[in-house]
């Protein structure tokens, strides 16, 4: 390439420079005397226009001899034009090297020619340069470039939000990025963007984009297909004749409800294209173990995308709301391992098109529930699993010996998954020998026991394990939650990760444990009921304060890291033998903290009391910020109770402050009143801590109350001062300033505003300055200085949306609208309100108030 059109050319910005440039633009064309002057001196040349021109043809014919042609009807220029920039980019676009010919556009072309002509040129070329651009985005997207193309297409949308082509890629990028909610949002709003302005539906490509996103969005929760699966036809037909509605399989423990229930619903799942949702209730684990019907609740709404901000904080509500995510959907429920009927009535959805099956040991059966009564499976049935275990030909080779391992497991499916995995991991070993350990046992002697059976078979299989393995599923009875990571049962066992992860591959092997996701481990709940009864006496307690220290110190380290700017609460040494994670990110942190959840829960009604307030100071943030606010009052009521057992009055007085906030967020505000009081009151002495319960205190007052509010805010800033405390006085400065825009005082709000500012910019704080930025907003929009407060607004959405806080971006631009459609700025004000309209949509949050700002403006 030896020429160059994008910028200026090689003569610069000149006379001659600009002309060159027209001639290599349209190369190899005639190019008459008056479009020269046209193009070079605009529609309104000089006198003598033509003249000027010739004179600066003549230079440049001598500059490049032979190069320009005189013709009757003008000149052309005779060069190749892959030698030309603007030409060898539309070269590569059309062979289809789109990253190479985006490589070459370095400025606009003739950037510096200012005429009708040359702003015509860079318009047109505008265009071919975003066509080029979205040719590279389909490339890079068929290779799995999803997650580094979100910040341009956002970009891009925002640019061109009524371009489909680029929403369509954008909703795959997201969609990709693991982001499926936000891209399945994101369609609405383009799709309310399209009606609103032009009055138009999607196009069809992106209608169907939409739909098999959709369907490839909908949850999927089942486990996976229990294999091997034998028999059981007359209930998998009785399952496949039910009409939607509600059906309840029942049997005792052990007789294969859960597997029958999986195995139908992986052969039914054409029928639900809507996506099934599966709950393990462990309605019959260890107490506190049970999933509470909020907890479940809770699940099937994220794995919904139902965002947060929409879930109610009752039962009732929650309930409600499921019910209207599920109302068009053809979708299963299947809730395995319920307790009662009060456990699963609030996840009935009850809808025409949802199916529901529960499995449970009781006779609970909901109003119009359909019974499926399992027994024990038939002999030939029981036959043909064992078999599928330990092999085919090895069966037929010993039939007496199979008869004796079926009829010795009472034909229940645990017990010949357990027998048989113990076969399978001796196959030199006759069957007959299998068969005669298991007949020699005494829990046989009632061969009505079913319970006895499986407690035999149990025996059996322990028998075999190295002592180690032995000695940690012995341990593994004592968890308190339903499954346990690794970390937790090398801290169990007292022993390091590596070995912990060997002897857990071992009892898997055994069919004792299994591992529903990677990291985690689980066993049924009648297997862990005979461990809890191996385990040792003079091992049990060492055994789970080993635990309960992994949890309640890892707890810490997830919680400092989760939210930095709280103070570390004093610990005490681990014990030998317990792992203390640590953890790098906030997003590790929070990974954590919600996958250990339940146990936490359940841990906190063993541990000791400084054990227990640890583990719910540990959960108060992140219960709050996933809006889990029963579990975070139950947690806190816990944590109170404990910590009143220590001498710990920072602990107890931060424990209070948690109580506060938790009864504040299940709509107790008297309640949660006198939590804080209280906490005022332990914190004597103590002005940070007695600080920080003023704020909390001054956060419960309704906005009429904003004046009584104000007063305990100032009283905590004065506290925060004395102690010197930078954070706090930052926060106070911050509810000040708020405080003064609500009241009108806005000179005041500013003030506040800038102070605050100072010190969330001395300490590097994000969204402490977003707030700062939003109060002097609304003080100079109340002054009446409409282009600070919109510089203001501008800030404060651009940190907030750093910050990941969508609720609060939307606000920024809500207020930036008011600002310009104060200021008369009509457009400015359309464009920033239906900015707030789209992240309102994206965090599901109601947009009534702006679509009437939107509506009123547009009249």
């Amino acid at each position: 390439m030896r020429y160059t059109v994008f910028g200026a050319t090689e003569f610069g910005p000149t006379r001659l420079g600009a002309l060159l440039g027209v001639l290599l633009a349209d190369a190899g064309q005639v190019v008459t005397a008056e479009e020269l002057v046209e193009r070079v001196l605009g529609d309104a040349p000089p006198p003598r226009a033509r003249a000027m021109v010739q004179t600066w043809l003549t230079r440049l014919r001598q500059t490049l001899p032979g190069l320009i042609e005189r013709d009757r009807d003008g000149y052309v220029l005779r060069v190749d034009p892959l030698e030309i920039d603007l030409h060898l980019f539309r070269h590569l676009v059309r062979i289809g090297k789109t990253a190479d010919a985006l490589a070459l556009v370095q400025a606009e072309p003739l950037s510096t020619l200012d005429t009708p002509w040359a702003r015509q040129l860079r318009a047109g070329f505008a265009e071919e340069l975003l066509a080029a651009r979205l040719d590279h985005v389909d490339e890079r997207l068929a290779r799995g470039e999803h997650a580094e193309l979100v910040p341009e297409l956002h970009a891009l949308a925002a640019d061109r939000p009524l371009d489909e082509r680029i929403a369509a890629q954008l909703i795959e990028a997201l969609h990709g990025s693991g982001r499926a909610a936000e891209a399945l949002r994101h369609f609405e709003v383009v799709r309310a963007r399209l009606a609103g302005e032009l009055g138009a539906e999607p196009s069809r490509h992106l209608a169907t984009l939409h739909r098999r996103l959709r369907a490839a969005s909908a949850p999927r929760q089942l486990p996976a297909a229990p294999k091997p699966f034998t028999g059981r036809a007359l209930e998998l037909a009785e399952l496949d004749d039910a009409p939607n509605g509600v059906v309840v399989i029942t049997g005792t423990g052990g007789v294969g409800k859960t597997s029958l229930a999986v195995h139908w619903a992986h052969q039914a799942i054409d029928r639900f294209p809507d996506g099934q949702l599966y709950v393990n209730l462990h309605g019959f684990g260890p107490s506190g173990a049970a999933v509470s019907p909020g907890d479940a609740l809770l699940r099937f709404l994220s794995a919904l995308d139902v965002p947060r901000a929409q879930v109610p904080h009752d039962l009732a509500g929650q309930s409600a709301l499921l019910r209207d995510a599920l109302a068009d959907k053809r979708v299963l429920v299947l809730l395995d391992n319920a307790t009662d009927a009060e456990q699963v009535e609030p996840l009935l959805p009850r809808t025409p098109n949802a199916h529901v099956v529960i499995t449970s040991r009781t006779s609970l059966k909901p109003p119009h529930a359909k019974a499926l009564p399992l027994g024990l499976l038939p002999p030939e049935d029981a036959r043909e699993l064992l078999a599928a275990r330990i092999g085919h030909d090895r069966a037929r080779a010993e039939p007496d010996a199979v008869d004796t391992v079926v009829r010795r497991c009472a034909r229940l499916p645990l017990a010949l998954a357990v027998a048989g995995a113990r076969a399978a991991t001796q196959p030199e070993f006759p069957l007959a020998a299998l068969a005669d350990e298991l007949a020699d046992l005494d829990a046989f002697a009632d061969d009505d026991d079913v319970t006895a059976d499986l407690r035999s078979v149990f025996s059996h299989s322990c028998k075999a394990l190295s002592p180690a393995a032995l000695r940690l599923f012995r341990l593994l009875g004592l968890m308190p939650g339903s499954d346990i990571s690794l970390a937790g049962a090398a801290s169990l066992a007292a022993l390091d990760v590596r070995e912990t992860e060997a002897l857990l591959a071992e009892l898997a092997t055994a069919n004792l444990i299994d591992q529903p996701e990677p990291g985690r481990f689980t066993c049924h709940d009648l297997l862990r009921d005979y461990a809890a009864e191996l385990a040792l006496d003079d091992e049990r307690d060492e055994a789970l304060n080993r635990l309960l220290d992994h949890l309640a110190l890892t707890g810490v380290e997830a919680g400092v890291v989760y939210t930095p700017s709280r103070h570390r609460p004093a610990t005490p040494p681990p014990a030998p033998g317990v792992v203390v994670l640590r953890f790098g990110t906030h997003e590790e942190a929070l990974a954590w903290l919600m996958a250990e959840h339940p146990t936490l829960m359940a841990a906190m009604r063993h541990g000791t009391p400084a054990q227990t307030w640890l583990m719910g100071w540990s959960l108060a943030d992140a219960l709050d910020r996933q809006a889990r606010y029963r579990d975070l009052l139950t947690s806190q009521q816990l944590a109170v109770a404990a910590v009143e057992q220590l001498d710990d009055a920072d602990g107890l007085g931060r424990t209070l402050i948690n109580l506060g906030r938790s009864l504040s967020r299940m709509r107790r505000p008297d309640e949660a009143t006198a939590a804080l009081h209280r906490a005022f009151d332990v914190y004597e002495g103590n002005p940070a801590g007695q600080a920080g319960v003023l704020l909390n205190i001054a956060m419960l007052c309704p906005d009429d109350r904003i004046g009584e509010a104000m007063e305990h805010t100032r009283r905590g800033l004065a506290l925060f001062e004395e102690c010197g405390d930078s954070y706090g006085q930052a926060n106070a400065l911050t509810g000040l300033a708020w405080g003064h825009g609500k009241l009108g005082e806005y000179a005041e709000a500013v003030d506040h505003a800038e102070r605050a500012m100072r010190m969330w910019r001395q300490m590097d704080h994000l969204i402490g300055q977003a707030e700062a930025w939003d109060n002097l907003g609304t003080g100079y929009l109340g002054l009446g200085d409409h282009a600070k407060a919109a510089e203001a607004f501008t800030r404060s959405s651009e940190m907030f949306r750093l910050g990941g806080d969508l609720p609060l971006e939307a606000g920024a631009y809500e207020q930036l609208g008011d600002t310009h459609a104060a200021a008369g700025a009509a457009e400015l004000a359309w464009e920033a309100w239906q900015k707030a309209v789209e992240l309102r949509t994206q965090a599901g949050l109601p947009t009534d108030a702006v679509r009437a700002k939107l509506q009123a403006e547009g009249q």
